[in-house]
């Protein structure tokens, strides 16, 4: 018959310390995720970098699956790296697999996403992105953060 041999001890200081040294690890890691999620956003911080093309023929035939028209608009822009038509943007939507839409609503859209995000912004009949042209100053439906206080 074998003998049993006797349970080893736990050391509760030991573990306690181990466990509270990986917390420290931790809270680093959150903190540095944190800050690269305000400096980068969420989108460009998990967001594979978009391919640079040069024509809308180019336009990838899923590249705006599962997306809105809104962050789709705006995808288009990033690969394009210019200012967009509207119908430009229609033709390119399509071209990267989003049904057809009507030129008003596309419109609406854009009109809306220059007012409540003012990323995207309306330059000379084209649309493009806000940080293109920052010397031009969001014309936005918000009210400014100085004006809340």
């Amino acid at each position: 018959m074998k003998a049993l041999t006797p349970p080893i001890p736990i050391n509760y200081q030991a573990v306690l310390a181990d466990l509270e040294a990986k917390r420290v690890e931790l809270d680093s890691a959150i903190a540095a995720i944190k800050v690269l999620l305000r400096q980068t956003g969420l989108m460009a911080a998990t967001a594979p970098v978009l391919p640079r093309i040069s024509s809308l023929s180019e336009v990838p035939p899923n590249a705006f699956a599962g997306l809105s028209i809104s962050r789709s608009v705006r995808r288009l822009l990033e690969m394009m790296q210019r200012r967009l038509s509207v119908a430009e943007i229609l033709r390119g939507l399509e071209a990267g697999g989003l049904k057809r839409n009507k030129y008003r609503n596309v419109y609406s859209i854009l009109r809306g996403r220059e007012a409540y995000q003012a990323d995207i912004i309306k330059v000379d009949r084209k649309w493009g992105l806000a940080e293109w042209n920052p010397e031009i100053p969001p014309r936005s439906n918000q009210i400014p953060p100085h004006e809340l206080r």
